[in-house]
């Protein structure tokens, strides 16, 4: 279930949370005051860090400059992060309306995210959560409305000096500005090419392949390990389905939220860590058995145990439970949970729930490049679990971080390869016994092998060949570090152009040594990543077909944008 859909009809009376819609209204009220004058104040104190230079800055004396103005910002939020704990700040922040529309739908979320990562950075301890009425309910008056707004217009600067770093890990020089940041010198080649890597990533986004392979798969099999349940932020406020109780027994009705609960199979990670198994040197690290036990123990709970969990969940993406409960919950789960995870992880075994616990908080957390952050927010007896914030590290943690190099980094590349033909083998592009075989090394009359075939489709008379490179999407990636960026560029145009060429040796020659395509009227060549890359404009972000839907597909496209294409029906994940 992907969200929680509930015995019965759904009701039709919308559930409020009281101190929500409060916080929203003095929110909304205060904005349009606070956030010009923190913006500025903001932006003079960083500017100030640095003087302003008198020259167009080459991409490299831009990132240089910004980092600075970056980390004195980071500084100033810092301060302003101890003026409450994390968890009060989660609370407060989880609870803003939609204040930060932009043209990109990505930038808000983004935008929260970066606030609640500097939130979390307090170190202030709560000695209770405060109650009214079973609900946690922390004070909501005029100042601590504008004080959650001034952190907010300050992230928003501090996004907007994010932005311009990755701008000129892309090659864009900057000039200065007396009232604003410096601002990007026209590059129209490449200033195309970012907008239409933002528009593909707001489109598709990275997914759940981000890992560089998929890890996660949103379709169950009988034999799967226990499911872990997250939650996903929507762009914006909206009604929503959810339960009050278990989904099997609980009253169905609609809330206010902006939080899809998710419940995912790890049988594609298990692969993974079996196919691993074998080599010496660990790839994952040893939060994420950790992390792994902590959501498969949250799948019971709400499954089984909930009153509130589902509508908390919905609204605003986390859990409140009691630390004795958490910790019965671990208790009870780990004996069976360790059957798997000791097999998946032998060189980390989980001895028990406060060992979970401990682990957990020391999830690693950085402010550049971009991490989640904290996943458990303790107050006295209670503690709040961020399920947003847990799916976004489960990804994290399952990524094999650079070098890239090794067995382990080529088994997660075959790893992607099989996840690409199952996603082609789920779809009207199935190949038939007739069409040539995934891994087919083909040959010319009197030559050697030119390539081979990661993963094949056909639809009547066209022909798919798939390419397959798995690159993660790694924090560097993320914070449009140079080199890594330049790097995956590099790799997609030689990969296009190999690509290119094996279409046109098809082509041109139909009929080789150990193959026979001359039943197809088309082929298609395509070089499929995980996630959508950064590239120019050009060869690789040609559109080699258009479904009848009008999905369009690219010569390198993103595993997601390829299923859509393959699927354009079918929801996809």
């Amino acid at each position: 279930m992907n969200a929680p859909q509930p015995l019965g009809k759904p009701s039709q009376k919308l559930a409020l949370d009281a101190s929500s819609h409060e916080f929203a209204l003095l929110a909304q009220r205060e904005w349009s005051t606070v956030d010009p004058y923190w913006r500025q104040r903001a932006l003079t104190q960083a500017m100030a860090q640095q003087p302003l230079p008198d020259k167009t800055m080459t991409p490299q004396e831009a990132g240089t400059y910004f980092t600075a103005m970056r980390e004195a910002l980071e500084d100033d939020l810092r301060r302003l992060a101890q003026s409450y704990p994390s968890v009060q700040w989660l609370w407060y922040l989880r609870r803003l309306p939609d204040l930060f529309d932009d043209a990109l739908s990505t930038t808000g979320p983004y935008d929260r995210a970066l606030m609640e990562l500097m939130a979390a950075t307090s170190t202030r301890s709560c000695a209770a959560l405060p109650r009214t009425q079973g609900k946690i309910d922390f004070p909501v008056t005029v100042g601590t409305v504008r004080r959650v707004l001034r952190l907010a217009s300050t992230c928003i600067v501090l996004s907007g000096i994010h932005s311009r770093l990755r701008r000129a890990g892309k090659g864009m020089a900057f000039e200065p500005s007396e009232q604003d940041l410096p601002s990007f010198v026209p590059a129209p080649e490449i200033q195309q090419a970012i907008t239409l890597y933002d528009e593909r990533v707001a489109a598709s986004g990275s997914g759940l392949l981000g890992a560089g392979t998929k890890v996660l798969s949103d379709e169950h099999q009988y034999d799967d390990p226990a499911m872990v349940i997250v939650a996903t932020s929507l762009p914006a406020w909206q009604e929503l389905p959810s339960v009050k109780g278990t989904p099997a027994d609980g009253q169905a009705l609609t809330v206010w939220g902006r939080y899809v609960p998710r419940d995912f199979s790890l049988r594609t990670l298990r692969d993974l860590l079996q196919l691993t198994r074998p080599y010496p040197e660990d790839w994952w690290q040893p939060q994420l058995p950790a992390l792994i036990a902590l959501l498969q123990s949250i799948a019971v709970y709400l499954g089984a145990y909930t009153t509130y969990g589902w509508i908390s969940l919905t609204r605003y993406g986390y859990l409140s439970l009691r630390r004795d409960i958490l910790t019965e919950l671990l208790t009870r789960a780990l004996p069976e949970l360790r059957k798997a995870l000791d097999a998946w992880f032998p060189s980390q075994q989980l001895n028990d729930a406060q060992h979970v616990l401990e682990l957990l908080d020391t999830l690693p957390s950085t402010l550049w490049p971009v991490t989640p952050p904290a996943v458990l927010h303790h107050a006295g007896d209670d503690v709040l679990v961020d399920l947003e914030a847990a799916g976004r590290h489960l990804l994290r943690l399952c990524t094999i971080a650079p070098p890239q190099q090794g067995p382990v980094v080529n088994i997660r590349a075959e790893h992607f390869e099989e996840s690409v033909q199952d996603l082609i083998d789920r779809s009207p592009w199935k190949p038939s016994d007739r069409a040539p075989a995934r891994q087919l090394k083909p040959r010319l009359p009197g030559q050697g092998e030119f390539t081979d075939l990661d993963a094949v489709g056909e639809r009547k008379d066209t022909l798919l060949i798939v390419s397959c490179k798995s690159r993660p999407y790694t924090g560097e990636y993320d914070a449009g570090d140079y080199r890594t960026i330049r790097n995956t560029v590099t790799l997609v145009e030689q990969a296009v152009t190999k690509w290119q060429e094996v279409v046109k040796t098809f082509t041109d020659n139909p009929q080789g040594a150990n193959y026979d395509l001359r039943r197809y009227r088309r082929i298609l060549g395509l070089v499929c990543l995980p996630h959508v890359p950064y590239t120019l404009e050009g060869p690789a972000t040609a559109i080699i077909d258009t479904s009848p839907e009008g999905i369009e597909l690219r010569r390198v496209s993103s595993y997601g944008e390829l299923s859509e294409w393959l699927n354009p029906k079918k929801q996809q994940p």
